[in-house]
């Protein structure tokens, strides 16, 4: 499971990348397209290393006028992000909904023993 930061990166790389091939991107643009300044380039740097180590995205590091960038291309992982991302929010709620529907059903026995006892 993703921190939020590393959600908020993985998004925005998505985002980017869904209609091309690959993504040719430095640190400080990808920093500005996230749009949170609490996170630093470093940590900027360290995220995007671990999203590729996950297997979202395969990263390669280049040189642009004496500039590092990114140039990233999405794996399959990383293709079906929102749909894992949607069957994530859909599990949650089922889980809520058994747990408050059994809940309920033991509260309910409870009364009914109560009765009989």
């Amino acid at each position: 499971m993703l921190s939020k930061q590393e959600n908020k990166v993985m998004e925005k790389i998505y985002r980017e990348c869904k209609e091309k091939d690959a993504l040719l991107i430095s640190p400080s643009d990808l920093k500005t397209i996230v749009g949170d300044s609490t996170i630093s380039e470093t940590q900027l740097d360290k995220i995007v290393g671990d999203l590729s180590t996950d297997g979202y995205f395969d990263l390669v590091y280049s040189d642009r006028r004496g500039e590092k960038v990114y140039c990233i291309s999405l794996l399959e992982k990383g293709k079906g992000y929102f749909r894992n991302k949607i069957v994530m929010k859909r599990n949650l709620v089922y889980r809520i909904m058994l747990s408050a529907s059994l809940a309920l059903f033991s509260f309910i026995i409870g009364l009914i023993l109560r009765k009989i006892f």
